[in-house]
């Protein structure tokens, strides 16, 4: 193995300035400096604001979304119950009865739902702009049906729209879990024909979706290209990589 010189103030400061992560924050004696623990502080405040903070009451209707709600009916619930976000409330589940595609059609149908997940600062910071992104895409070549917001939403109720719905792909954007880099960092999973039966290695994600990580514009031709791939080879998660993955 080749040896590499280092030299350690030059290249700290190039790995430094290559990283968000906390490098060389200093220290008073054996503690933070004031000035880093309080960017620390500040910066775990907006990733618990963002988790336990509600997507805008009017956020949905301006972006032209129609807005249904999880069975978990409040944060609290939301953050206790992990399972009461993958349902919807019976009352919504009885509404997307009347909004199922009436027969048949070649054209393959894609539903785009935005759940707030765990962090309301990414949804109402980048969701509007990616949704906008995909649906420019996507709609001169698939049936896009009206998109929705779901209220209190985990990742898996996307398998209950399908099993109601019945779309050939259901893309949805949701608030990733937020850290002490960014609050406002979203993820799109898309799976093929989900059911109540789909599992996890189901879907495929497109994570990391922030001004610091996949830009919006990026992020659209990411998550269309999949869905182009899973109608194709008609799978998704484990199965359409196997599928697409080079031969060894």
């Amino acid at each position: 193995m080749k040896k590499v010189e280092l030299d350690a103030n030059t290249d700290f400061d190039v790995m430094r300035k290559s990283t968000p992560a906390r490098l060389g924050v200093g220290r008073a004696g054996s503690r933070y400096t004031t000035a880093a623990m309080l960017s620390l502080r500040a910066d775990h405040a907006r990733a618990v604001d963002a988790v336990m903070t509600e997507v805008a009451r009017d956020w949905p209707r301006r972006n032209g979304l129609l807005e249904v709600h999880s069975q978990a009916l409040t944060r609290e619930d939301y953050l206790r119950y992990p399972e009461r976000g993958r349902r919807l409330t019976d009352a919504d589940a009885k509404r997307f009865t009347h909004l199922k595609p009436r027969g048949k059609s070649a054209t393959p149908t894609v539903l785009i739902c935005v759940g707030d997940g765990l962090s309301s600062a990414a949804i109402e910071r980048n969701a509007a702009p990616l949704l906008r992104a995909l649906t420019k895409m996507l709609a001169s070549r698939y049936r896009l049906l009206k998109p929705i917001f779901i209220r209190n939403a985990r990742v898996r109720i996307e398998d209950h729209l399908g099993e109601i719905l019945r779309p050939d792909i259901v893309c949805m954007i949701v608030g990733e879990r937020p850290g002490l880099v960014t609050a406002e960092s979203l993820s799109a999973y898309v799976i093929y024909r989900p059911t109540l039966k789909s599992i996890e290695p189901d879907r495929t994600v497109i994570s990391s979706i922030h001004r610091g990580g996949i830009p919006i514009v990026d992020a659209a031709r990411k998550v269309a290209a999949l869905i182009d791939d899973a109608i194709r080879f008609k799978s998704s998660g484990a199965a359409l990589a196997e599928k697409t993955s080079p031969p060894a």
